[in-house]
């Protein structure tokens, strides 16, 4: 296989990790300010949407995956570079919680659940079964593996293309700065305010919108899907809060240090408080 056969670069991630936010951004900087799920999927298709063999792209092509990297991966030999998006583990956990509410994946917690002590006892049977598994059991049947597996796969290992890591905790905190370490990850030129336009087009509030909107015109995609309906007229959404540390807080003096036990050492490594 040639160099030019090396046309995917992956925004990947460990799911609940910031992947839409960083496909909006990124594709925001590469082709102008995306008003849709569906406009940005055509950008930087899903390949969970693909089907199980995609066809390599002819030309360089951001695509999407929540795989963790191995020679499974699909299109894994057509790897030009990575983007990785990493987030706090606490975060990431307490984010799977709600987005599992809004899909009623398998944990009793779906729309219909109810709210106060429902929820507390919902969130309080998910996080044990999170932090036994060490990770969310759907990802992991679905061959994503644990948090600390997927991480690894793709930062700890010495891969033949360059990887750019992304900390989710930066796209609240200085997003002009991830914006710059994109472009120039993939030698691309913007100027300040053609900077500021593709952060502002992603920032959170904007990324809200763009999901009302296509709930509204029932634009199927990342925001809206026909059998979401249920959660959505619930008032449960995709872009829920997108803040940091909000996962350490859920935690009782007890899950901490299981979480601690089963994720500190991979945290520290990455730079998060333990």
């Amino acid at each position: 296989m040639s160099a030019t056969d090396k046309t995917v670069v992956w925004i990947a991630s460990y799911p609940k990790s910031g992947n839409t936010w960083v496909r909006f951004l990124l594709c925001n900087l590469l082709f102008g300010p995306q008003e849709s799920a569906a406009a940005l999927n055509r950008l930087a298709p899903d390949v969970h949407e693909l089907g199980p063999n995609p066809q390599p792209p002819s030309m360089p092509l951001i695509m999407k995956t929540h795989f963790a990297f191995s020679p499974m991966l699909p299109l894994a030999a057509h790897t030009a570079a990575a983007i990785y998006v990493v987030r706090d583990p606490a975060d990431v956990m307490l984010s799977n919680f709600h987005y599992s509410r809004r899909s009623g994946a398998g944990t009793g917690t779906g729309a219909g659940a109810g709210a106060g002590d429902g929820e507390a006892a919902a969130l309080s049977a998910y996080v044990d079964q999170y932090l036994t598994a060490q990770g969310d059991p759907r990802w992991i049947r679905l061959g994503m593996g644990t948090w600390s597996e997927h991480v690894r796969s793709w930062l700890a290992v010495k891969h033949p293309f360059p990887v750019l890591p992304v900390r989710y905790e930066a796209l609240g905190a200085d997003p002009l700065q991830v914006a710059r370490g994109l472009c120039a990850f993939l030698g691309v030129d913007r100027d300040e305010s053609q900077l500021a336009r593709a952060v502002q087009g992603a920032s959170f509030e904007r990324l809200r919108e763009i999901e009302e909107a296509d709930i509204r015109g029932q634009s199927v995609g990342i925001f809206y899907k026909p059998y979401l309906r249920p959660s959505i007229d619930a008032g449960l959404r995709f872009m829920r809060a997108g803040k940091s540390g909000e996962g350490s807080k859920v935690l009782t003096p007890e899950t901490r240090r299981r979480l601690l036990a089963a994720f500190g050492p991979l945290m520290q490594e990455l730079g998060y408080g333990v």
